[in-house]
């Protein structure tokens, strides 16, 4: 089976109007690693578009994503986060932080795709993978505090 990353929701588009908030929102989207929540980047676009509004901001996120040029990332128990980065990737979270990584596309053996078709009905046609568990930061922020209850 052959496999294609498709990222969530992304539908190409090539009539989209790139606006100077478009343009402004995916600098700073492409700027960064961090896999922003939309807070984030409205206060970084400010900088370049002080009259910007959230909502502005909010609708143009959408409008990027539906048109492939961005990614939104709906991950268990957070605000939706934002990706820059459009090529086959996966993401890794931490449950106790919510930091958002990215992690390299998994290549998933032929025993799962026919264990997902035997089970599910499906024809896969592509996959995400998001991985759940605790960061460094926090395991070693964790570590520490159980050896002073020691």
């Amino acid at each position: 089976m052959s496999e294609q990353y498709q990222a969530p929701g992304s539908q190409r588009s090539s009539d989209i109007r790139l606006t100077p908030q478009r343009i402004a929102i995916l600098q700073v989207l492409r700027s960064t690693d961090t896999h922003p929540d939309a807070s984030w980047v409205y206060d970084e676009v400010r900088k370049q578009l002080p009259h910007i509004s959230l909502a502005t901001v909010y609708r143009n996120l959408t409008r990027l994503a539906e048109a492939g040029m961005i990614v939104k990332l709906e991950l268990e128990g957070q605000v939706s986060r934002w990706d820059g980065r459009t090529q086959a990737h996966n993401h890794i979270s931490c449950t106790r932080c919510g930091r958002v990584a990215d992690i390299a596309p998994v290549s998933l053996t032929e025993s799962v795709w026919d264990h997902i078709t035997a089970t599910s009905g499906f024809r896969v046609k592509g996959y995400y993978l998001t991985c759940y568990g605790c960061c460094p930061d926090c395991v070693q922020r964790d570590g520490a505090r159980q050896s002073e209850n020691v």
